[in-house]
C-alpha cells in the first residue's frame, strides 16, 4: 500500500521518532520535571516557568499539553500513583499467596513512600489543600486512590480465610496514615533515617501483633461501631 493511501493516525504511530512518539516524550519530560522541582523547591515554588526550564522544552509545548499549572500537577500526581500501584502491584505478584503476600504489603507500600515521586505526591496533597484549583479534583483522584488501596488487603487478607473486612480495612488505613507521617516527618528530620526506619519496623511488628491474635474469637469478631470503638484486650 502506498504511504499516502494510509491513515495520517496510523502514519504517525508506525513511523519510528514520528509526531505521536515525540509528544508522549515532551509530556514525560514535564512530568519528571515536575516531579523534581516539586522536590528541590516544594509546592509554592513549582511554577509552569521553572518546571519548563527544567524539562528543557518551550512554553507552547508544555501549553500542548497542559493549559494551566493546575492541570500539570493533576496530570503529575494522577500519573505517580498509578506506576506505583503497578510497581505494587508486581511486587506482590512474586509473592506466595496468603499470609506471606499479606505481610509484604507493608514493605511494598513504603518502599513506593520512600521515592521522590512519593515526596512530589505529598507536596501536592499538602500545598493543595489550601489551592482552589487543586483541590476538589486532586481530592477525588485520592479518594478513589485511597478506596483501591484499602480494599487491597482484604482481597488477599480473604486468602488465608480472614473476613472480618472492616478490622482488616482500619489496620491498613493506620498503616497508610502512619507511613505518609513518616514520610513528611523525614522532610524534616536532622539526623539519619535511623529512628525512622526503626518507627517503620515498629509498625511492622504491631501489623505481626495483630495478625496473632486473629485467632482469638474475642477479638478477630469485633466490629467497632461509633458508640462502641475496637478496644482489645492487653496482652497477658
Amino acid at each position: 500500500m502506498a504511504t499516502q493511501d494510509v491513515p495520517a493516525d496510523k502514519r504517525v504511530r508506525s513511523r519510528p521518532g514520528g509526531q505521536a512518539e515525540r509528544s508522549a516524550a515532551t509530556r514525560a519530560k514535564l512530568i519528571s520535571a515536575t516531579i523534581a522541582t516539586l522536590n528541590a523547591l516544594g509546592y509554592a515554588a513549582t511554577t509552569t516557568i521553572e518546571v519548563v526550564r527544567r524539562a528543557r522544552v518551550s512554553r507552547g509545548a508544555m501549553l500542548h499539553h497542559f493549559s494551566t499549572r493546575a492541570d500539570l500537577l493533576l496530570a503529575t500526581a494522577e500519573h505517580i500513583l498509578r506506576e506505583q500501584e503497578i510497581e505494587r502491584r508486581d511486587v506482590l505478584r512474586t509473592v506466595e499467596r496468603g499470609e506471606p503476600r499479606f505481610f509484604s504489603i507493608t514493605d511494598a507500600m513504603w518502599n513506593t513512600m520512600q521515592q521522590p515521586e512519593a515526596v512530589a505526591v505529598t507536596e501536592i496533597m499538602l500545598g493543595g489543600r489550601s489551592d482552589p484549583e487543586i483541590h476538589a479534583p486532586f481530592s477525588a483522584l485520592m479518594k478513589g486512590f485511597n478506596r483501591r488501596l484499602l480494599d487491597g488487603p482484604n482481597e488477599v487478607a480473604d486468602d488465608f480465610g480472614y473476613t472480618n473486612g472492616r478490622l482488616v480495612r482500619a489496620m491498613a488505613r493506620l498503616h497508610v496514615a502512619a507511613m505518609r507521617g513518616l514520610v513528611i516527618d523525614k522532610l524534616y528530620w536532622d539526623e539519619d533515617d535511623t529512628s525512622i526506619n526503626d518507627a517503620f519496623e515498629l509498625l511492622v511488628w504491631y501489623k505481626g501483633l495483630v495478625m496473632r491474635r486473629l485467632d482469638d474469637p474475642a477479638f478477630a469478631t469485633v466490629v467497632p461501631t461509633r458508640d462502641r470503638p475496637l478496644r482489645p484486650k492487653p496482652l497477658s
